[in-house]
């Protein structure tokens, strides 16, 4: 699988071949993503500004540790 990662408009989106895998503004971002690596399945948890000025998680797992480690190593490259 191919991914890539684009930013239009304010926008982020980390594509998996044609499709989006998941996006946010880049307003929101708060500058920093953490990983959990659990036994049966890998994470990525991305903070972001609520509404109201505190924080809240997008929270992304995956089923397989390579795809976790190619979007890994596609944020690190690019945020």
């Amino acid at each position: 699988m191919k991914y890539k990662f684009t930013t239009y408009n304010g926008r982020i989106k980390v594509y998996a071949g044609d499709h989006v895998m998941f996006t946010f503004n880049q307003l929101d971002f708060k500058g920093y993503y953490a990983y959990k690596d659990d036994v049966n399945l890998y994470g990525i948890d991305i903070y972001l500004m609520n509404d109201k000025g505190g924080s809240t998680t997008m929270e992304i797992y995956f089923k397989t540790k390579q795809t976790w480690l190619d979007i890994l190593k596609l944020l690190d490259s690019n945020m």
